[in-house]
């Protein structure tokens, strides 16, 4: 290749600066990478592209090109963006739809604002130098161009983009498959397809999981689930079934005359270690009437009157003997 192809296959003139040379392949690399073009010319051209800035940098005497700065096989995540989780979804799973907005480098000029090509410099003609009349009208010394730097050439800002630099903002969409046991603060790597006006590419995110506070669960780090849960106090005396809310609906639950914590296997989060799931603890607690009716009074005369009465059952015997040790220190008194 002669010396001078490498710049003409970056756009470039001959003593262009590194900086113009990288910004040039820059500028054709995310161009032409085949990962982002798919025309058939895509890999020979991104070929040629290498090999100039190779060579540019082989007659400079400079070190090859670092690592990272060659092209990677597929797009680097360049957007963040937050997934936010109820508890019911960390149980069984989810599909979240991802909406955005995203500003990248302006594809033609790789970000810097300049137009790829240098022009003639209109300050001293393309020459690289101006005349300097001393104040001897027929003495002149000839002295640097500030404009271009004595190099005869400018580069004008990028017209595609205003010379800022920066494309439009391109928006992007993606659907995102979450499985169960997801926790806070957890990475998810997806790409979404961005739709952009100068083209159409894929773009790398990385999804941050956040969960949803609950209206009346808590998570332990663990998995377990608390739940505090108001009951009817006459159920709760009665031993009655109640239905209780799980991430997984509602479960049948038995209530314990003096009993007032419950756990239920199995109905926490999928975080615990060994195991399905973690365990859901309820804290019952029962309500009673500040004041009861007259229909509640009168059961409550009746519940008390069968309980004294029945004879034969251990409460019944028990009342039965309290009663006659009563009667008798009594008649003991006089």
């Amino acid at each position: 290749m002669h010396v001078e192809d490498p710049y003409h296959e970056l756009g470039l003139a001959p003593g262009s600066s590194d900086a113009e040379v990288k910004a040039a392949w820059r500028r054709l690399s995310a161009r032409w990478h085949p990962d982002r073009n798919d025309s058939p010319q895509a890999l020979r051209k991104i070929q040629r592209i290498n090999r100039a800035l190779e060579e540019i940098r082989r007659v400079r005497g400079e070190p090859e090109a670092e690592a990272d700065e060659k092209p990677t096989p597929g797009p680097q995540p360049t957007a963040e963006h937050t997934v936010s989780l109820t508890l019911e979804e960390v149980v069984v799973g989810c599909v979240k739809e991802v909406r955005g907005e995203v500003v990248e480098d302006c594809a033609d000029c790789a970000g810097s604002g300049l137009q790829p090509q240098a022009s003639e410099c209109s300050e001293c003609g393309g020459v690289g130098h101006i005349r300097q009349h001393l104040w001897f009208g027929w003495v002149s010394s000839a002295v640097e161009c500030t404009a271009c730097q004595g190099h005869g050439k400018t580069r004008q800002g990028c017209t595609a983009c205003a010379a800022s630099g920066k494309a439009p903002a391109s928006k992007y969409r993606c659907r995102v498959q979450v499985a169960p046991g997801a926790r806070a603060g957890d990475l998810l790597d997806v790409t979404a397809r961005v739709q952009g006006r100068q083209r159409k590419h894929k773009l790398a995110l990385r999804l941050r999981v956040e969960l949803q506070p609950h209206e009346f669960f808590t998570a332990e780090a663990d998995g377990t689930l608390k739940c505090e849960l108001p009951v009817d106090g006459f159920a709760w005396m009665a031993n009655r079934w109640i239905e209780v809310p799980t991430p997984r609906g509602l479960q049948q639950m038995k209530l314990r005359r003096g009993y007032l914590s419950y756990r239920i296997k199995d109905a926490g989060l999928p975080w615990a270690s060994g195991a399905e799931a973690a365990d859901c603890i309820v804290t019952v607690v029962p309500m009673f009437p500040e004041e009861f009716s007259r229909e509640q009074e009168a059961a409550i005369d009746r519940l008390v009157a069968s309980n004294s009465g029945a004879a034969g059952t251990a409460a019944g015997d028990r009342m039965a003997a309290w009663n006659r040790l009563v009667d008798g220190w009594q008649v003991r008194r006089g």
